[in-house]
């Protein structure tokens, strides 16, 4: 299925959602911003996003070093 082509119903499945939080980004940028600095804003805010999401512990470990309870350079030191 993931190699399938996307079809125009595919991204109507996803547009509503897409474009509520391009649009909320572009108000706040004021005027005119370019497509390119909105799309570098919100992938800023998803970043932001799941770094509280991690403080509050909805979700993480994520990334390819995740470690079950201690500091992950632990690991690091360990691979060498």
């Amino acid at each position: 299925m993931k190699d399938e082509a996307i079809t125009v119903e595919d991204y109507k499945c996803v547009s509503d959602e897409f474009f509520a939080k391009y649009n909320f980004v572009i108000e706040r940028m004021g005027p005119n911003p370019k497509a390119e600095d909105v799309l570098k804003v919100m992938e800023a805010l998803t970043g932001q996003v799941m770094k509280e999401r991690v403080k509050s512990s909805k979700v993480g470990p994520f990334g390819f070093n995740k470690q079950q309870g201690g500091d992950s350079s632990e690991g690091l030191s360990e691979a060498q």
